[in-house]
């Protein structure tokens, strides 16, 4: 129980500005077994959304109400996830060169122009997209969307491989076990039944983990394998195709 307790706030801790001020154990094996609370990570940053959407809906126009919903987990993360993005895009599309090249230009803290592009049209597309739910008014997609990025890092980290001899990714990448990803696939179903049903939750995680499939091979082919930028950019790219694609079937 403790371990467990250690594991859900090492997460917490990690992947969010949630300040807490505790010495936890943070080995490998802890990020292994506590990869099961990724997609609860994600309930805490969907409930925040929706919370701030509910607020502020009664006040405010939809379109003022959708800038602040877009920017939470942002604040949230601290732009980690859309770092990954920025990152991944500037390696993989400003230089056609060998594996070396391309994550050294990854590891440049300097914002190129594809990182500027990609992080443009991720603020666009989501923007667009929690305007279009609010419209719509079916506001809970905002808390499954984050849970289930999250279980495709998870996935992404069970079926990839290192890129990289050391890293941040490396504590998830290759670390995932078969248990982790099948408790953390049941938290994700069972949370996402009960926000929207189970028809709809079915399609769209069948569709996240189709892309991050495909996401993992087209990383094969620019490094041979994972980073935690790509992670980061997985996560950034399955939250918008979730939102796109659950306007696209309501």
């Amino acid at each position: 129980m403790r371990e467990c307790l250690n594991n859900f706030l090492l997460f917490f801790q990690f992947f969010t500005r949630v300040p807490i001020n505790k010495s936890l154990n943070c080995e490998k094996e802890n990020f292994r077994k506590g990869s099961i609370f990724f997609p609860v990570v994600g309930l805490f940053i969907g409930l925040v959304q929706w919370i701030v959407y509910y607020m502020l809906i009664k006040v405010l126009p939809i379109n003022i109400t959708s800038v602040f919903v877009v920017i939470i987990p942002i604040v949230i993360t601290g732009g980690l996830h859309v770092d990954g993005l920025g990152d991944t895009c500037d390696g993989f599309f400003s230089f056609k060169g060998d594996k070396d090249k391309i994550i050294e230009i990854m590891k440049d803290s300097r914002v190129g122009t594809y990182a500027s592009i990609a992080i443009v049209f991720d603020m666009l597309a989501r923007y667009a997209a929690v305007y279009t739910i609010i419209e719509m008014n079916l506001p809970l997609i905002l808390i499954a969307t984050p849970i289930i990025a999250r279980f495709t890092v998870v996935f992404l980290s069970f079926i990839g491989k290192n890129a990289k001899e050391t890293g941040s990714g490396n504590i998830f990448i290759g670390n995932i076990d078969v248990k982790s990803i099948v408790i953390a696939g049941t938290i994700t179903i069972a949370l996402g039944t009960l926000l929207i049903g189970f028809n709809k939750i079915s399609v769209l995680i069948v569709s996240a983990l189709s892309f991050s499939f495909l996401f993992n091979k087209f990383c094969e082919s620019k490094i041979t394998g994972l980073t935690g930028d790509t992670l980061g950019a997985n996560n950034e790219l399955v939250e918008v195709l979730v939102l796109i694609l659950f306007i696209a079937i309501n």
